[in-house]
């Protein structure tokens, strides 16, 4: 099969406009649906590029020159054959795209040449001394003059004729002409051909392989000037006068067919792959945010009221953890700024003022560099952070380190004025409002009206239009910090985390110390840890992100995804209309393709081609979201997997070929990962998932460790910072790669 995803561009770049390309193995042709914009193709079996070319830049140009409304008319209005309508607008709309893209003129010719060689255009093709002007006509155009079909002077004025059609017009009207002569001359046989032994006597057809052509420098291929020498006016005189068309009079059977077009569209079914698998094309619905997220403001009250008798406990390890977290953040702080400073160094540039210096007016002899300059430093640009926490019953054993990262990640960006939100997915939270709604209920009667009246009063989180996906409802995000915070609502949030993060390691923890809390998940209610709805919580970023970047108008933005485990739910279906309405209709598995044509970036993506390796529905459904975020809104990636079954510092095979592919197949690949896992103690993977790169990384290696920055501050010196770097190279996950890797994407 060839490369849609290419020869779809192709066709988006020659229509230079918004054009939906869509494959379908019920099209029998190339069509285009002018109304709606929507270029459908048939799934070929022909591996020859030029074909596939030829056919899209063939229908392109009927998207861009052909107009519906005038089509119609010309044939039901004005009594024109379709047929030969439909050969003289080819010739039109094929000439006006290869004088806009000259390029395609060789895949014309080749393609129509190799269907040609195929019998595309039936037996009679080969002698065209046999042939109707109309067939004849369409053979010239399509394959071009060196093909060197014959025509008699007499007839050389239906080609001076076409070679100037421009509009639909023009086509209708030399239409007229040749369906007016069709009439009085069907075939050069009438001009005397026809006896055996006449055709080898001109070369027709294209040429075979081996010989030599001339080729035009004319992209449009025209025959113009080649009318016959003698009287003009003889030559005059056998052009038919579209003034003196009628449709009654000059009408052509329906039944009576030009057989090179009857043939050639009939044959195009032999192009279609019949076998191939059906393309599903769906649509992502919208989000509806207001009832998807969870504000900070009613999270912290909640969570207040739920946890907050364990705060006070846990104040002396919360302030211990905040003053041993500044050694890093300054760090980070003084990383952040050296980067940035050095990034916008390269960007200097130096203008002439055009003002004399004339402390330089001396070397105007030999110095012709005598004005004044300005350095101009441009703006530093706007930085972002979005950070999506995985809020899943795995995360418990982790949640006390997971949040320590989140919380100084919170503070680096609070202190060098980055915009930030966290968010953490979860699907328990409407589950469990429901249970605590029930609970003051005995009768089974009141609970089922109760059930009712609280789902017809839920607004669907996305959209649900025809051909839109079908995503679950039962899905929220909670927005547990933001820039948008005032300072006491951040330090309240915090400590509310913090004890939660304590509270639910050590419940599962066999140490047990007196003053830790040992949360349990169904003291959170509503906020218990849930499954892992990730592909549900990408595709609330699809609006959030936008959201956020309008908001504080960012240059760049980074999005942190940190997660212990692959998405377990997703979608399954797309939404489609049937007799008894709309229903959720089955989009991929054996037999069917998923596609989806992103509107914004007019780019086509293949579910099926989202990785070169295996994996299961829903992690491709991770990579296609992530794929959307990057490529419409510019944005990087970066996704951290806390690897719960490593013991140590490993990281099991299994895990690894999930993104590298089979160990005995790509063995370098998996060697350099792991040389890295034995330097740093975490794998980094780049392109694979997704992500721009992908940390894997060992629960052991999770903990913040503020060796080798001691000592550095605010005012730390170049030397002292540099001296602060080299020691932190050999430190833990928390200094490491946030305060490396982390910084240097965001910078």
């Amino acid at each position: 099969m060839l490369a849609f995803n290419s020869k779809d561009q192709l066709a988006k770049l020659l229509a230079t406009e918004n054009v939906t390309v869509q494959h379908s193995v019920q099209a029998n042709t190339a069509s285009f649906d002018l109304k709606n914009r929507v270029l459908t193709l048939p799934i070929l079996k022909y591996r020859d590029g030029d074909v596939v070319d030829m056919m899209q830049g063939h229908e392109v140009g009927h998207a861009l020159y052909t107009d519906e409304v005038k089509w119609m008319a010309a044939l039901t209005e004005e009594g024109v054959h379709k047929q030969i309508l439909n050969v003289v607008e080819d010739a039109r709309i094929e000439k006006k795209i290869k004088r806009k893209y000259p390029g395609i003129v060789k895949n014309f010719v080749s393609g129509y040449t190799t269907l040609y060689k195929n019998g595309f255009f039936g037996e009679q093709a080969a002698y065209p001394s046999e042939l109707h002007l109309v067939d004849r006509i369409n053979l010239h155009y399509k394959l071009g003059f060196t093909a060197a079909i014959p025509f008699f002077d007499d007839e050389l004025w239906a080609l001076d004729a076409i070679d100037k059609v421009e509009t639909f017009e023009d086509a209708v009207r030399v239409t007229k002409m040749l369906q007016m002569a069709h009439t009085e001359s069907q075939t050069m046989a009438d001009h005397g051909w026809g006896e055996e032994g006449d055709a080898d006597d001109f070369d027709f057809g294209p040429k075979q392989d081996g010989e030599e052509e001339e080729e035009s420098d004319d992209p449009t291929d025209s025959t113009e000037g080649n009318t016959p020498e003698g009287d003009e006016e003889e030559f005059m005189a056998a052009r038919p006068d579209p003034d003196d068309f009628d449709a009654d009079d000059h009408a052509i059977d329906d039944e009576e067919e030009f057989s090179t077009e009857s043939n050639f569209e009939r044959s195009k079914e032999d192009l279609q792959d019949n076998k191939s698998d059906e393309y599903v094309y769906f649509n992502l619905p919208k989000a509806d945010l207001s009832a998807i997220v969870i504000p900070y403001k009613q999270i912290s009250n909640d969570l207040g009221g739920y946890i907050g008798h364990y705060v006070d406990s846990m104040m002396g390890d919360y302030n211990k953890f905040r003053r041993d977290s500044q050694k890093i953040i300054n760090y980070m702080v003084k990383e952040f700024e050296r980067r940035k400073a050095a990034n916008e160094h390269r960007r200097v540039s130096i203008a002439k003022t055009g003002i004399l210096d004339v402390n330089k007016l001396h070397s105007y002899k030999f110095n012709e560099d005598v004005f004044l300059k300005n350095t101009i430093m441009p703006d530093g640009k706007n930085h972002g952070l979005v950070m999506l926490l995985d809020w899943s019953a795995s995360m418990s054993h982790n949640m006390d380190k997971t949040i320590q990262q989140l919380l100084n990640m919170v503070w680096f960006c609070q202190k060098v004025n980055i915009p930030f939100e966290v968010y953490a997915f979860t699907n328990a939270y409407q589950s469990a409002r429901l249970s605590k709604s029930l609970a003051h209920m005995d009768s089974e009667r009141e609970k089922r009206a109760a059930i009712r009246e609280i789902r017809n009063s839920q607004k669907p989180h996305f959209s649900q239009k025809a051909g839109d996906l079908c995503i679950r409802d039962n899905f929220n995000l909670f927005q547990f910090l933001s820039s948008r915070m005032s300072a006491r609502e951040l330090t309240r949030m915090a400590k509310l985390l913090y004890t939660l993060g304590t509270g639910m390691q050590y419940r599962y923890s066999e140490t047990r110390q007196s003053h830790y809390p040992h949360i349990d998940s169904s003291e959170l209610h509503e906020y218990s840890l849930s499954s892992t709805p990730l592909v549900e919580g990408l595709m609330a970023m699809i609006d959030i992100i936008p959201l956020f970047q309008k908001t504080y108008k960012l240059h760049k933005t980074n999005l942190m995804v940190l997660t212990d485990g692959d998405a377990n739910t997703g979608w399954d279906g797309v939404m489609r209309y049937n007799e008894a309405g709309l229903h959720s209709g089955r989009m991929d598995g054996f037999g069917m393709q998923a596609v989806y044509n992103d509107p914004y970036t007019r780019k086509t993506y293949h579910m099926k081609d989202m990785t070169k390796y295996w994996t299961y529905k829903y992690q491709r459904q991770v990579i296609f979201l992530l794929r959307i975020l990057r490529d419409r809104y510019g944005i990087n990636t970066i996704g951290i997997f806390l690897d719960s079954g490593s013991r140590g510092k490993s990281v099991g095979r299994k895990l690894l070929e999930s993104h590298l592919g089979w160990y005995s197949m790509n063995r370098e690949a998996h060697a350099k990962v792991r040389a890295g896992i034995k330097k740093d103690g975490f794998a980094t993977i780049k392109d694979t998932s997704g992500y721009n790169e992908y940390y894997i990384v060992p629960c052991g290696s999770l903990g913040i460790s503020d060796a080798g920055i001691l000592g550095v501050d605010e005012n730390t010196t170049k030397s002292k910072l540099k001296t602060a770097f080299m020691k932190s190279q050999k430190n833990k996950f928390g200094s490491r790669i946030l305060a490396d890797r982390m910084l240097s994407l965001i910078i």
